[in-house]
């Protein structure tokens, strides 16, 4: 999985990038179909805004945005809205894949 950080009015310190990097990382365990993660980190007036697009093959690209005090803060928060929607958006196939198949094949033990 490829994972790309990009920093807006903000310099980010190696540590954070590598924390950053980890973080997102554990995002392909909630689906195996992650190809990539594109995270931009800026700088606004009184917080950090953490914008996270996650591209899924065969889907479109979920997009996240949340704003924290601190960079770590807006990673971890970023990471959580992440898991959720990456889950739900997994979770939602397989209920559909449930429901196209047919009847007497879902019926048999």
């Amino acid at each position: 999985m490829n994972i790309q950080i990009t920093a807006k009015k903000i310099d980010i310190p190696q540590d954070i990038r590598e924390f950053a990097k980890e973080k997102f990382s554990r995002i392909e365990k909630f689906n195996s179909k992650v190809q990539g993660v594109e995270a931009v980190i800026k700088a606004e007036e009184r917080s950090i805004v953490c914008e996270l697009i996650i591209r899924v093959s065969n889907r479109e690209s979920v997009v996240i945005e949340v704003s924290g005090e601190t960079i770590q803060a807006a990673v971890d928060l970023a990471l959580n809205k992440a898991e959720r929607q990456v889950r739900r958006d997994k979770e939602r196939d397989s209920v559909r894949r449930r429901a196209a198949r047919p009847n007497e094949e879902r019926d048999m033990p």
